[in-house]
């Protein structure tokens, strides 16, 4: 899909901050080059529980997330990419992101772009690669005009996620 071209008038992205632990997703509309926070949400899980009890309760969570919002569509959906060191490390992030990928085809969805890595996101949103998440927090802030709460960094890294696609896609800029 060619999302410049997009027949609602606004552009809607979806977006995943993709983990085990606390996954965190952001619905980001862009009107007239300016984007907005429509939704935030992340999920919790126990590091006790099995990895497919966890697996289970973020399908469930990302399931729940994109039944509130598919009705008007949504022109791209993107996601954080992760490069582990180790097995024992990928392992519970790549089961959540079977997790997402779960979910958005039981909707006839799928991620409609590469992963972005977390220092093109670092950089594209707050500017330096190397950004800490209150930083990154801030410039969501200062990029949507959001002025609610975000309830982990997980909901304004996935938002951040969204704004960094959306930088790289030539549909916002970041001054």
């Amino acid at each position: 899909m060619n999302i410049a071209k997009t027949t609602r008038g606004a552009i809607r992205i979806l977006a995943f901050d993709t983990s085990m632990g606390r996954p965190g997703a952001a619905l980001v509309e862009i009107k007239a080059g300016k984007p907005r926070i429509i939704a935030l949400s992340h999920c919790v899980t126990n590091a006790q529980q099995p990895h497919g009890l966890r697996a289970e309760i973020i399908d469930a969570w990302a399931v729940s997330f994109v039944a509130a919002h598919a009705a008007k569509g949504f022109d791209a959906i993107v996601r954080e990419d992760f490069v582990g060191r180790t097995s024992k490390q990928s392992h519970p992030v790549y089961s959540a992101w079977g997790s997402c990928d779960r979910a958005l085809n039981k909707f006839g969805l799928a991620f409609t772009t590469p992963a972005i890595s977390q220092s093109s996101v670092k950089k594209a949103v707050a500017g330096n690669g190397k950004s800490e998440k209150p930083e990154l927090a801030e410039a969501v802030r200062r990029m949507t005009g959001y002025d609610g709460e975000f309830a982990v960094d997980d909901e304004s890294d996935a938002a951040g996620v969204a704004l960094a696609y959306a930088v790289q896609k030539g549909l916002i800029a970041n001054d």
